[in-house]
């Protein structure tokens, strides 16, 4: 064996136990390290956990206050039809039933209905109101609106005396709550 093949297989050699040093060096490294959670469970988990308390930590509207949401919406839809701003009144029975559907989302299970579900019985009470609205707008019929509106004013105070609240009494408005809100179309 020559000298140059006494070299070639020393560098082999070394090669080879450098490898083999630098995958030891790895693994040990590897196994040093916390195991990885089991896929994408622990990480959705945690985000769920969170979600859950920031849920408990945020603003709910109480019914009381969304009770005067939801006057305000009525009293503008009123002053709207009887302006015959169409295009305002269309705006107010959308955000009169964006109201109506917040109390559900936020007040389901309210005291005021037990055994019953206010989740259940404030859209039944209200869902036929609307759409009569709905219809009487989108007709720009001034004699339907003022029924479907009566009828609506109707369903609330009977579910508020389903709720045991028989003096909250629902009806036409005679002057604006607030008068900051121009009725009268544009002409």
């Amino acid at each position: 064996m020559s000298c140059f093949d006494s070299c070639v297989g020393l560098i082999m050699k070394v090669k080879f136990f450098g490898i083999v040093a630098v995958a030891c060096v790895a693994a040990a490294a590897l196994a040093a390290q916390p195991p990885a959670p089991a896929g994408d469970g622990a990480e959705i988990a945690a985000l769920k956990k969170e979600l859950a308390q920031l849920k408990q930590s945020a603003y709910r509207p109480e019914l009381g206050e969304q009770m005067l949401i939801l006057q305000i919406r009525h009293a503008r839809l009123w002053f709207a039809g009887e302006a015959r701003n169409w295009n305002l009144a269309t705006f107010q029975v959308q955000e009169l039933q964006e109201a109506l559907d917040a109390v559900v989302e936020y007040n389901p299970d309210d005291a005021n209905f037990q055994p019953e579900r206010l989740a259940d019985v404030l859209p039944a009470m209200t869902r036929g109101p609307i759409a009569d609205l709905r219809k009487a707008v989108d007709a720009k019929d001034k004699a339907a609106f003022e029924k479907a509106f009566d009828g609506l004013s109707a369903a609330c105070t009977g579910c508020h005396r389903a709720a045991g609240n028989p003096l909250l009494v629902i009806q036409r408005p005679k002057t604006p709550l607030l008068d900051n809100l121009r009725v009268a179309p544009e002409k």
